[in-house]
């Protein structure tokens, strides 16, 4: 297990989805420094913006821009579903089992990286399922690499508990809003969205299981909540770019959580 920051660190903030979007990154990034000084360590659930090319080349500069102004000096990604998979693949196939650095401080975690910060430990497992997959284009705008694979499951179960397991997908079981879309299917998705989303899921709760995290954050529906389970878990449903509640800081010698309620500016 890597020990990635100094050991002096006493709280670290965990983003909700960004989707690419520049434009947030100078509103959520300065609001960490303004409401969460101190940080120097964002951990983000995916949907990062992770692409080739000129646009994701543009997201990273801004981080990096914001980054240095606010005094953070990691961006540690767990990717999510709306990343370019087939270029993730190839390079965590590169460095086995090792975080690829995008930029001066992002770097993109493998499924299963597990890393310590002040000696509390982290388990990062990406991936989630893109429930309209059907309405996008293989390799193009949707990657079946978003999918975790029994190998994956087992080799972020291998490496025993973790205090803070932060995943992309959501879990069975998980917070009521999440649950009740799922129960609901207000976007009426058709019955092999819905298999190929339960699927997901059903591979992030083996991890769940596995793992027994203390704390679970995750991204990935777009729908701020929270539940504290009967064994004394806590789940932690990260709201998107754009919306309320996109940002928590975790306190690492208590794993006490707060959401940062007045950050960023500008959100419905």
């Amino acid at each position: 297990m890597a020990p990635l920051m100094p050991t002096d660190e006493t709280h670290v903030v965990v983003a909700g989805d960004w989707h690419g979007n520049i434009a947030w990154a100078g509103k959520a990034i300065p609001s960490i420094a303004r409401n969460s000084p101190g940080v120097r360590t964002i951990l983000h659930v995916g949907d990062f913006g992770i692409w080739p090319g000129a646009g994701g080349q543009k997201l990273l500069d801004a981080v990096d821009f914001w980054c240095a102004r606010a005094g953070i000096s990691r961006v540690l990604v767990t990717p999510g579903n709306h990343e370019d998979w087939t270029w993730l693949d190839d390079e965590f196939t590169a460095q086995p089992g090792k975080p690829v650095g995008l930029s001066s401080v992002v770097e993109v975690l493998p499924r299963g990286y597990r890393f310590e910060i002040s000696r509390r430990t982290f388990a990062s497992f990406g991936g989630a399922a893109s429930v309209d997959y059907e309405m996008r284009s293989p390799g193009i705008d949707w990657f079946p690499g978003e999918l975790p694979t029994e190998q994956d499951v087992e080799r972020a179960i291998s490496g025993g508990p973790a205090d803070v397991l932060l995943t992309h997908e959501a879990i069975d079981g998980g917070t009521p809003a999440s649950e009740d879309m799922l129960r609901s299917n207000p976007m009426r998705w058709s019955p092999a969205a819905l298999d190929y989303s339960s699927r997901s899921r059903a591979l992030t709760t083996r991890v769940w299981d596995g793992v027994a995290p203390k704390l679970l954050f995750h991204g990935h529906m777009h729908l701020a909540d929270e539940v504290a389970l009967p064994s004394g878990q806590q789940v932690i449903s990260l709201g998107r770019d754009g919306q309320r509640r996109n940002l928590a800081q975790l306190e690492l010698s208590t794993l006490n959580w707060r959401w940062l309620e007045r950050a960023p500016k500008d959100v419905k």
